[in-house]
């Protein structure tokens, strides 16, 4: 079975072709509806050959169905028809478990996704619980959302950011007692050597989540 995987950014739409050795990029951003989404799609993809769909949703996702819509995407998501949107087997998860599933290698797994905003979830024994840790407060009362996220990069510069970043892997990971923690999203090759009990994820990640949404996830 073939699987086509797409992840849906703040920024852009990364298509993954069926064998995952290419990506194509679509614009996303507050103009992106999911009609447009679709369209934008079906644009790529007229061509390709495949069986089914995994989608990484950049909002909060219940029962494989969008439960909001995403702060850095137009509205309209949850009240959809995904059921007509392809015409083949489809799974929504959210973007930020789909990095982390594909970044499992068993045991206590936080993951943070640093990009246009902070994507976290964990992973304990092969079963994904989504999170929100952006919205906790750290210094001075920003969260770790604003101190992380691409805003707080460019805010903070890239030094204090690095440090900031470590400190937030340091807390969570203690708080979920995580064997460890990864580190993925478009900024997290910013950060350069890591700490031990840290890794690197990759964008790559997510197509092998996009893959493993379908199968059994290793304990």
């Amino acid at each position: 079975m073939k699987t086509l995987v797409i992840d849906i950014g703040g920024t852009n739409v990364k298509i993954w072709t069926a064998d995952g050795t290419d990506t194509v990029k679509c614009s996303s951003g507050k103009e992106m509806t999911p009609t447009r989404f679709v369209a934008d799609v079906k644009g790529v993809i007229n061509e390709w050959s495949f069986d089914r769909i995994s989608i990484g949703y950049a909002g909060h996702v219940v029962n494989g169905r969008p439960a909001a819509d995403p702060i850095n995407l137009a509205p309209g998501w949850v009240a959809f028809d995904w059921s007509t949107a392809f015409d083949c087997p489809l799974r929504i998860i959210n973007d930020a478990c789909m990095q982390a599933l594909g970044s499992y290698e068993g045991g206590r797994m936080l993951y943070l996704g640093l990009g246009t905003g902070v994507g976290t979830a964990f992973i304990i024994d092969g079963v994904i619980v989504p999170l929100a840790l952006g919205h906790l407060l750290v210094r001075k009362g920003a969260t770790i959302d604003e101190r992380v996220n691409r805003q707080g990069l460019k805010r903070l510069g890239l030094k204090r950011w690095k440090k900031a970043v470590i400190e937030a892997g340091h807390s969570l990971k203690d708080a979920f007692f995580a064997d460890y923690v990864v580190f993925g999203g478009g900024n997290a090759k910013n950060l350069g050597a890591l700490p031990e009990g840290f890794r690197m994820g990759g964008n790559q990640n997510a197509y092998f989540g996009g893959l493993r949404l379908w199968d059994d996830v290793p304990k």
